[in-house]
């Protein structure tokens, strides 16, 4: 498959609840703008579609973001993080491939996205971005792998995926240490880059 025919999208899984931080993490303010705004624009413009996935009882952050970004609603995100997923993947039909990102992880360049979006061209791609030898987000996977995403469940995202097919996985290494730092309490975005 050539570069020419391939259609990556990008999920942002944002459904969580954040029980570690306290308060809703999304909303907190980080630079500027609030976390979620701020990862969020951190994503640049080079895929073909862009899904974030909220929880039911989002309404009024889901139109702060429409029309960029189609929403999702994952009625059992607060089960896990494999819900979520499995919730979003159902948009993503006619993709080639899809980069998972995560809401709370602002600091990842936008060349990170856009190297994890080109490394997953091919229908087989299986793609985790590595830091000095530490894997981190987001993650590249291939429309071959959507069937076993539509059936995750409990809270280890891509994650069981990932090990269960390590031998395929493409170790991408990036210049970014935003790949292995995300915000789950407040003592994390005190000590954030912002």
């Amino acid at each position: 498959m050539t570069m020419a025919n391939t259609r990556i999208g990008c999920i942002v899984l944002a459904a969580g609840a954040g029980s570690r931080f306290g308060s809703d993490k999304r909303v907190a303010h980080y630079g500027a703008s609030t976390l979620l705004e701020y990862t969020l624009r951190s994503i640049p413009p080079v895929f073909a579609k862009q899904v974030l996935v909220l929880r039911p009882g989002d309404e009024v952050l889901a139109r702060r973001f429409a029309p960029e970004w189609e929403v999702v609603y994952a009625a059992d995100a607060a089960r896990g993080m494999g819900h979520s997923l499995a919730a979003a993947i159902q948009r993503a039909s006619d993709w080639t491939g899809a980069v998972i990102a995560l809401a709370d992880m602002p600091s990842i360049q936008p060349a990170t996205y856009a190297a994890v979006k080109d490394a997953t061209a091919a229908a087989d791609s299986l793609v985790v971005p590595h830091y000095r030898g530490e894997r981190g987000n987001p993650v590249g996977i291939g429309r071959a792998y959507f069937a076993e995403l539509a059936r995750l469940e409990g809270d280890q995202g891509a994650r069981a995926l990932l090990q269960q097919h390590a031998a395929a996985v493409i170790k991408l290494e990036v210049d970014d240490p935003g790949i292995l730092r995300d915000i789950d309490t407040p003592e994390a975005l005190d000590a954030a880059d912002q």
